[in-house]
């Protein structure tokens, strides 16, 4: 089967990444060009929404999200990255993955584990 990509407004794609929160997630960071994996950690997403100002970009806003662990880590998802997501459909039985376009050849994807 392959994938099937909706796009979300900014506000749906911030609403199902905030009600991940408290859940075992997995974050893969890909380029596509070329393709490969390029960072990838888990954990649960302990918390988010947490406003923060992109340098040079003060009317710019970005949200911090946290994943709590034994390798405890964080994004940051500007808005911009949020007006540009989409869910990745998967097959019946798997949650549906959350991809951000973080540039031009840059994803980052959100996977419930």
């Amino acid at each position: 089967m392959t994938s099937k990509l909706s796009p979300l407004t900014l506000e749906k794609a911030l609403g199902r990444l905030l009600s991940l929160i408290g859940s075992r997630v997995k974050i893969s960071i890909y380029s596509e060009e070329p393709r490969g994996l390029l960072a990838s950690f888990e954990g649960q997403l302990a918390t988010g929404n947490e406003l923060a100002r992109p340098a040079g970009r003060p009317h710019d806003e970005a949200f911090v999200f946290r994943l709590a662990g034994e390798a405890a880590s964080s994004f940051v998802l500007e808005s911009r990255m949020l007006r540009r997501a989409c869910v990745v459909a998967t097959p019946e039985d798997e949650a549906d993955s959350l991809r951000f376009y973080l540039g031009v050849t840059t994803v980052l994807q959100v996977d419930l584990l």
